[in-house]
């Protein structure tokens, strides 16, 4: 992990969603702690509301998904508020700097 520690790295990874989310068009970007340890995004779009569960990871290691009871808590939060919801998968590497694209999958 090097030099960051976890907090730093799920910080820079929600940090890199809120942006790319606030470039895509998106309004209303905040971000919500519901656990220590567990934040989502929520934000408003043309094509409606969204919530994002973020996955960071330092580059050289790769995402991995969701576990199903992850997806399924968010998923259950999402369909109360008429939500949709996502998990972006996002790498960095030390210096901060977002590796590739992220990866977005719809839940549910």
């Amino acid at each position: 992990m090097g030099n960051l520690s976890s907090t730093e790295i799920e910080l820079t990874g929600e940090n890199h969603v809120e942006s790319w989310l606030a470039e895509n068009g998106y309004s209303n970007v905040t971000k919500e702690i519901l656990f220590p340890k567990e934040t989502e995004i929520r934000a408003s779009g043309n094509l409606g509301n969204i919530i994002v569960q973020v996955r960071t990871f330092v580059h050289p290691n790769r995402p991995f998904k969701l576990s199903e009871y992850e997806t399924h808590k968010i998923m259950l939060r999402a369909s109360r508020q008429k939500n949709v919801a996502y998990a972006a998968y996002v790498v960095i590497d030390e210096g901060k700097n977002l590796v590739g694209d992220i990866i977005w999958e719809r839940l549910g």
